[in-house]
């Protein structure tokens, strides 16, 4: 598995799969959106001048973390994806993951005793968007995966989150309330908590 982009340049690599469009950086978000033309007026709980200031990327040179947190079709993936694509623009080593394919990823390296190298890949990124991030099947060795992600990557990298899950919800798909709790003081120590409580835009027009 290799990394998706290197400096100097935000060129994206393959890693097993292909990236979906919305990490493209000629490629237009799934929704067809950029933080600039996002639909802000139809989703008044975002705050334009706050998504401005991620955009400026400040969070990435202190190693924070960015959770947007909000029911399905709000806007969460176009947003955090606008933010990854000003970060790949910027040089830096960047992913974009769905949590299930993370997860799976997980699962495979224990097979295959490859949970150390991916390990190294993912912490060593300037930044890593883990897409919806909710109620998941797991196995108590991939939550256990997780955390140690988390830990590597604290206060040493940003994380983008998405999820339609409270933090009090994250024991229920994670498991151990010891360790969540851990990996919660980790995640939220340096963060900024987005919530999105607006209308689906995905809703029918017809």
């Amino acid at each position: 598995m290799k990394n998706i982009c290197e400096r100097p340049t935000s060129r994206i690599l393959p890693i097993r799969s292909s990236l979906p469009d919305c990490c493209a950086p000629n490629a237009n978000l799934p929704e067809r959106w950029s933080l600039e033309t996002f639909p802000y007026t139809k989703q008044p709980s975002v705050n334009r001048k706050q998504i401005r200031a991620f955009a400026e990327l400040d969070f990435v040179a202190k190693h924070e973390n960015l959770v947007f947190v909000g029911p399905t079709g709000v806007g969460k993936t176009g947003l955090a994806c606008g933010i990854l694509l000003k970060a790949l623009q910027n040089g830096y080593r960047c992913r974009f993951v769905r949590a299930q394919d993370l997860f799976d990823e997980m699962y495979a390296s224990l097979a295959d005793r490859s949970t150390r190298q991916l390990l190294n890949r993912l912490a060593r990124l300037d930044v890593l968007l883990i897409d919806e991030l909710g109620y998941l099947n797991l196995k108590p060795e991939q939550s256990n995966t997780f955390f140690k992600l988390m830990e590597e990557r604290y206060h040493r990298h940003a994380t983008i989150i998405t999820t339609n899950l409270v933090y009090d919800e994250w024991h229920s798909f994670l498991g151990n309330k010891s360790m969540v709790d851990a990996l919660l003081s980790r995640v939220r120590h340096y963060c900024h908590t987005v919530t999105i409580n607006g209308p689906s835009l995905r809703d029918p027009q017809g």
